[in-house]
């Protein structure tokens, strides 16, 4: 019986799919509306310990001495842990490129404001917060380095021990001639552009439970863990331990955008842990923890970009040179960021010409890490702020240059300059059912009204890339001794019990994207059972199957992959047993409708459960190599992926779903606040599973977007001391800020990707900033004013605002 993969849900072995691309119930939804999720901070056990960190008030100093003799004699408290036995147990913390990360405890030297000195296990948290006051620690303050574009040009002392730099990674890619290009150009338009650092702030923080047992060798981690492919290397590597020897039970995620990996502090309540001796300690991220040193502040950039264009407004060439500063250490991934880029440089342009250099520095302030987008979202509004600049001097309207430049539809699969394939998309279209959808001539009048009454309106269109399952051929770049493969396995198990109900069983935890649902979704459809009739569960690392987890819009396309593989097998297997029931051979069975059935004999057919429980009672009777076990696994890996070459060419990710953007906002000449009036989105990511589910994941890049823009940003003084460290200093948006928006859909399947799906985990934050900032910058062009830092926040804007105040006096 073959079974071929379906490309879309019409090729399910059920006559009409009832759940898949449909909007069904979420199966997570009764124990999050209901208050009983068991979240990570909710786990108590016995004699449970609770830890807190010490952390360096300098960000570069020497630390001369450190005494807890103090804080252990405080009674309830069980252990300290320092820097010295943090050496003595465990290697540097995982990055890339290898070389360039500190320990889990600062060692002789602290590296940034906030850095982890020293952790204390007590009976509760309230005892271990009193102990740190206990250490004395006795510090040498030294010069910082703060300005990473001083660091760049190596200025200033060295962050690392016995490093002689703080170049971290500096590479140029080029494709294709872009001397030739910026020759024959006839416009250049060039700008320099900031982006600050911000992060992901998940209702939940990070939460870790570690138990050592020294009898069996065995390291127990329990809570917010996104998944253990993502941080059992770096135990691995750190803590030099036996894989076997860890078992990480994932608790359901309370959000997390990039968040749950925190490996620096798995690996120091680890070490924790085996000084406690088999006593289990739990340590719960408090939010001034997470903003100050969570390791995942992101995008601290200095770009100098360059396009080139003909007098018909075709783009010829674009050079992006780019500075990140990666903070104290490379930890992790965070390299990574800078290199995402090259999987749409031109982002949903044809720019046949591109120079791409991108350099990461070391600076006292705290790590880069993993956040939501990864690197993308500043690549996507610089290229649509200079589009709007060249709009203005070549006197093209704005949406007419960027159809004269976008990748048209017959072109795809289209092979970008750098290798990587964009699998389907109509970029054309999108943008015309945006501006429909918008009334974009309404607005545009809306416009000339406002600003002859004195009002500073804009309107801000942009589009992006969203690049589904990227990872190791990527990584591969900054480092091919560890990232030279192609893989990025999810597996799954999928069984059926002897009453018919499907079990299912995943490698990581709900964590707000629907997965588990999705998963119940597919499964219901193919065996043509209700949704009640599936169960889908996490199981802990030493009993899942190979996975990568959520990552880099991954899931709709690799689950969606291990699923119906699984399922596939299972119902090859099952038809083995169904040809000994009816007496035909197995080439002559189908699958269809939840019923096995001789082909050509209408009548002749029996149902999955029937066939499940001949299988477990029967064993006896099924053809030699058949077990009497209705269970399959199946771990699923993109196709086509290529290891880069010498220059950087290669095919990166799977899917390419593309969307369009329009915003309009009114800016208050007063105090620089920016009212966000109307906000329209185009999303294509191929089929959608649930579309209730994508809404919302839109809805919530939207939010998240608009804080990027117009708020969020950790600000650091001179010596490396961050201004921003509550809520009060770090804005978030709320619901007044956030606006009511439209979402409308676009569909062109994924040739490649099952069921023609592509990712949307990040969504609209690739967008969203690129179009609200372009809006204010429309705003503010009457008043010949255009910002080129993020966020443009209130003070920023209003800064403007009175520099030309100033100017006309």
């Amino acid at each position: 019986m073959p079974i071929a993969e379906p490309k879309l849900p019409s090729d399910l072995p059920i006559t009409q799919p009832r759940y898949v691309g449909k909007d069904s119930p979420r199966m997570e939804d009764p124990l999050l509306v209901t208050g009983r999720v068991e979240y990570g901070n909710d786990i108590r056990s016995a004699e449970m310990l609770h830890a807190a960190i010490l952390r360096s008030p300098h960000a570069h100093a020497l630390i001369k001495s450190i005494d807890t003799r103090r804080a252990e004699k405080l009674p309830g408290v069980a252990a300290v842990l320092t820097g010295k036995e943090v050496k003595a147990w465990s290697r540097p913390v995982f990055g890339v490129p290898e070389g360039w990360t500190g320990y889990a405890l600062a060692v002789e030297k602290t590296h940034w404001a906030g850095e982890p000195v020293a952790v204390v296990a007590a009976s509760d948290r309230y005892i271990a917060e009193d102990a740190l006051e206990l250490i004395d620690v006795e510090y040498e303050p030294l010069e910082p380095v703060t300005d990473a574009v001083e660091a760049a040009m190596g200025r200033g002392p060295c962050v690392l021990e016995g490093k002689e730099s703080n170049v971290v990674y500096d590479r140029r890619f080029q494709f294709g001639d872009t001397t030739g290009a910026f020759a024959s150009a006839d416009l250049i338009v060039r700008e320099r552009f900031r982006w600050h650092r911000s992060s992901g702030n998940p209702l939940e923080t990070c939460v870790c439970i570690a138990d050592w047992n020294p009898f069996t060798g065995m390291l127990t981690l329990r809570g917010s863990h996104r998944s253990p492919h993502l941080i059992l290397p770096a135990l691995v590597a750190s803590l030099g331990v036996s894989s076997q020897q860890v078992r990480i039970i994932q608790s359901p995620l309370g959000g997390s955008f990039g968040v749950k990996t925190f490996a620096r502090y798995v690996v120091l309540l680890s070490l924790l842990a085996k000084k406690l001796g088999g006593r289990a300690v739990k340590w719960t991220e408090d939010r001034i923890e997470h903003l100050l040193g969570s390791s995942t502040h992101a995008w601290d950039r200095h770009y100098t970009c360059e396009l080139a264009l003909k007098g018909d407004g075709t783009i010829t060439g674009m050079k992006m040179e780019m500075i990140d500063d990666l903070g104290a250490f490379s930890e992790w991934l965070a390299v990574g960021m800078l290199l995402k880029p090259l999987l749409c440089l031109g982002s949903c342009y044809h720019i046949p010409n591109i120079e791409y250099a991108c350099k990461g520095v070391t600076t006292n302030k705290a790590p880069q890490g993993p956040l939501r987008a990864f690197g993308l979202p500043p690549h996507f509004w610089i290229i649509e702020q200079l589009l709007d600049t060249a709009s203005h001097k070549l006197g093209i309207e704005r949406t007419e240059l960027r159809r004269r430049n976008f990748i048209r539809k017959d072109q795809f699969p289209y092979v970008s300059p750098s290798g990587n394939v964009y699998d389907s998309g109509d970029y054309e279209a999108s943008l015309d059912l945006l501006l429909h959808k918008a009334d974009y001539d309404r607005l545009l009048r809306e416009q000339r009204e406002a600003r002859a009454a004195g009002r500073l309106l804009g309107i801000g269109i942009a589009g992006s890339i969203e690049p589904g399952l990227t990872g190791p051929p990527m990584l591969a770049l900054a480092a091919p001794r560890i990232f030279s493969r192609t893989s990025s396995p999810e597996g799954i198990l999928v069984r059926i019990d002897s009453f018919g109900k499907i079990i299912a069983e995943l490698g990581f935890p709900p964590g707000g994207q629907s997965q588990h649902s999705f998963v119940r979704q597919i499964l219901a459809d193919y065996f043509s059972v209700a949704l009640e009739d599936v169960q889908v569960i996490t199981v802990d690392s030493l009993s899942m199957q190979p996975s990568t987890g959520p990552i880099s819009s991954s899931m709709a396309i690799a689950l969606s992959g291990a699923v119906l593989g699984a399922a596939a097998r299972l119902a090859q297997k099952m038809a083995t047993a169904a040809a000994v029931m009816l007496e035909a051979g197995v080439d002559d069975i189908e699958f269809m409708d939840g019923q096995f059935r001789v082909c050509g004999v209408p009548g002749k057919t029996l149902p999955v459960v029937r066939v499940a429980q001949f299988m477990l009672a029967r064993p006896d009777l099924l053809p030699q190599g058949v077990d009497g076990n209705p269970q399959a696994t199946y771990v699923w890996n993109p196709p086509d992926r290529t290891i880069p070459d010498d220059r950087g060419f290669g095919r990166y990710s799977v899917t390419a779903a593309g969307a369009q953007h329009l915003c309009m906002v009114e800016v208050d000449r007063e105090t620089g606040q920016v009212k966000i009036l109307k906000y329209v989105m185009v999303d294509d990511c191929g089929v959608r599973l649930n579309p209730s589910v994508v809404r919302g994941m839109l809805m919530g890049g939207m939010a998240h977007g608009v804080g990027t823009a117009l708020l969020e940003e950790y600000v650091y003084d001179e010596q490396g001391q961050m201004l921003t460290s509550s809520y009060m200093d770090y804005l978030m948006p709320t619901i007044m800020e956030v606006p009511a928006a439209e979402e409308h859909e676009m569909c062109t399947p994924s040739p490649i990707a099952p069921l023609g799906v592509k990712g949307v985990g990040e969504g609209a934050l690739h967008t969203t900033p690129a179009a609200v900032l372009c809006a204010v910058n429309d705003a503010l062009a009457p008043l010949g004013v255009q910002l080129t830092e993020v966020p443009m926040s209130p003070l920023r804007v209003w800064n403007a605002l009175q520099a030309v105040s100033r100017s006309q006096d």
